[in-house]
């Protein structure tokens, strides 16, 4: 009888503490979730507020081991706001977001997410204009990167890119707060930032995203 007992009362005591894990799991994950929700709110509205300095602090770290953080905030302005070649204009905006799952990166000990948005912006070149030929082919050209582009002028094209994705990284090297960092594979600074179970996730998530977009052209 007492052997009975005994074992009925670890069935219990078993799945009592697989409930307990479980909804723990649940709520760590779900303050996740909202951290990083905030944190894309107040990047959109740091984006929208030009506000550049607070957009580099939020940026991944080991980006400034390859460049100095004054050098990116120049560069990051001079883009923004014009230099003697070109101009970038991002319009306010509020795209509608999607945060995926929080992945774990074992390997490393990081968690890390992707935030997928629509993005518009267009670009001025100042000291060029393009020809009918050469628009066509800019055009293809960022069509196979994902964007959609129109040229309002010869020197001016607007850009729509539906599935643009960052990508935000929690570890030691963050200080254990949320970082972001642009997907961009194009970039040897990408590599060099993240882990290989990171870029393999990023890349099969982003082929995700445009495949999904391709459904529904």
């Amino acid at each position: 009888m007492k052997t009975k007992f005994s074992k009925a009362l670890l069935r219990c005591s078993t799945i009592l503490i697989f409930c307990l894990t479980l909804n723990s799991y649940a709520q760590d994950t779900g303050t996740k979730q909202q951290e990083l929700d905030s944190l894309t709110k107040v990047m959109f509205e740091h984006t929208n507020n030009k506000n550049y300095d607070a957009l580099i602090d939020m940026t991944h770290p080991k980006l400034f081991e390859i460049v100095p953080k004054e050098t990116m905030i120049t560069v990051l302005k001079s883009m923004l706001e014009g230099n003697e070649e070109m101009s970038i204009d991002i319009p306010e905006q509020h795209p509608e977001y999607k945060i995926s799952d929080v992945f774990k990166d074992e390997e490393n000990n990081s968690d890390f997410a992707f935030v997928s948005y629509a993005l518009h912006m267009s670009m001025t070149f100042k000291n060029q204009e393009f020809d009918e030929e050469t628009k066509n082919s800019m055009v293809q050209m960022m069509k196979l990167q994902g964007m959609e582009a129109e040229f309002v002028s010869d020197s001016t094209i607007n850009l729509n890119m539906p599935n643009s994705m960052t990508i935000m990284i929690n570890d030691e090297s963050t200080n254990n707060k949320w970082a972001m960092i642009n997907y961009d594979p194009d970039s040897p600074m990408f590599f060099q930032i993240l882990s290989a179970p990171v870029l393999e996730k990023a890349k099969s998530y982003y082929q995700d995203l445009m495949i999904a977009h391709k459904k529904k052209e």
